[in-house]
């Protein structure tokens, strides 16, 4: 039984009840309890090991809460044979942002762990830690290229938090032979905004190489600046699903987009993109000339 003055001694009691409800329940008291239950950690971590799975996992989680004190015990659960704990480590160690830099080495390896949601919760870990997973650069771009789809996308999320020293990663993966690593490096990209103007030129390059000039690109390449383009009024667009090429030359658009005036001498091309009525990025090319005009 609990007290009002300190619950805790009780509930960790509890976690060594012998019936299994009784110690998930007390589990879950202790991680709502969140960085104020950290006496509670040796009992947890014996509970990592309970007989019973759904035990072990809400131990997992109420470890995951207890903050900077629990970064040991986060690691040695990244190795667990249980899936389930080593999910709830990546996300533990994700919510310390830079204050887990000192295990980015241990959530590199994680992001070839064998559970996809393991792997991809420690890209997003890798991300939270900013500038200080630069580092971690080649491991997140190695992930990118792999088979798991929603890790190649947090993989380029994270890149794109990490910021200046994952640019040139990001502009070389543009060019890459799968057209979904492709656009998701154009998400990443458009997603670092501004910092991402040195990738300006990779970006229109795209565009050129994947749709027939028109005349203001032509006039583009001959004058050397942007014809100019008067602010445009609504379009709707063509509606259905892409190809992943069509996807990507959309992804390219709004990272343009994104970047805003410094992508300035992308205009031209964004405009191509309006003079056929059946192009299915339309929509996203008009957002985008506002955004580079600074009308948004």
């Amino acid at each position: 039984m609990t007290t009002v003055d300190d619950p805790l001694p009780a509930l960790i009691a509890d976690t060594h009840h012998q019936n299994p409800s009784i110690r998930l329940g007390a589990l879950r008291s202790i991680t709502k309890l969140g960085s104020q239950a950290r006496e509670a950690l040796p009992d947890l971590t014996e509970a990592l090991n309970d007989s019973d799975p759904r035990v072990r996992e809400g131990a997992a989680q109420a470890i995951g809460q207890l903050g900077r004190d629990a970064i040991p015990v986060l690691v040695s659960m990244l190795s667990h044979s249980d899936k389930y704990i080593r999910r709830n480590a990546v996300w533990g160690l994700g919510k310390l942002g830079s204050q887990a830099k000192s295990v980015l080495f241990d959530l590199c390896k994680s992001l070839k762990d064998e559970d996809a949601r393991t792997a991809s919760g420690a890209a997003q870990a890798l991300g939270n830690m900013g500038e200080d997973a630069a580092t971690a650069v080649p491991n997140l771009a190695e992930a990118m290229r792999g088979t798991n789809i929603v890790l190649c996308r947090l993989a380029a999320k994270a890149l794109s938090q990490i910021g200046r020293p994952a640019l040139s990663t990001l502009i070389v993966h543009l060019k890459h032979h799968d057209p979904f690593v492709c656009g998701e490096a154009a998400v990443a990209l458009g997603w670092m905004g501004p910092k991402a103007a040195p990738a300006v030129t990779h970006l229109i390059d795209i565009l050129r190489k994947s749709k027939p000039k028109t005349g203001a690109a032509v006039a583009q390449e001959l004058l050397g600046h942007p014809t100019p383009v008067t602010p445009i009024a609504p379009i709707h667009g063509t509606t259905g699903e892409q190809s992943p090429e069509e996807a990507g030359r959309a992804s390219v658009i709004t990272a343009l987009g994104r970047i805003g005036p410094d992508a300035m001498t992308a205009l031209p091309y964004l405009q191509d993109a309006l003079l056929d009525p059946a192009d299915p990025i339309r929509r996203a090319a008009e957002i985008a000339i506002r955004q580079v005009q600074g009308v948004e």
